[in-house]
């Protein structure tokens, strides 16, 4: 049995871009997110969920990504679908 489980839902790109901020904003504000657990996710939030679990960016990159702007996104030859 899990102790602890990190839930996020759904919302498109938007719920992203959000779940992205909040997952952030926790971490600087002290909370411990790699102890979770269990990850659960629904649609964005399987997405966003995944990323830091499995990924090698770590919040910090993900966020920084999700402010910048799309153009500079193309033209760094990044993977990152844009709008």
């Amino acid at each position: 049995m899990t102790d602890t489980a990190l839930v996020l839902g759904s919302g498109g790109v938007t719920g992203s871009a959000g779940e992205t901020g909040i997952l952030y904003g926790l971490a600087k504000a002290g909370a411990d997110l790699g102890a979770a657990d269990l990850i659960i996710g629904s649609s964005a939030g399987a997405v966003v969920g995944a990323q830091p679990a499995s990924g090698p960016l770590g919040l910090p990159e993900l966020y920084e990504r999700e402010l910048a702007d799309p153009q500079d996104m193309r033209a760094a030859g990044s993977a990152r679908p844009c709008c």
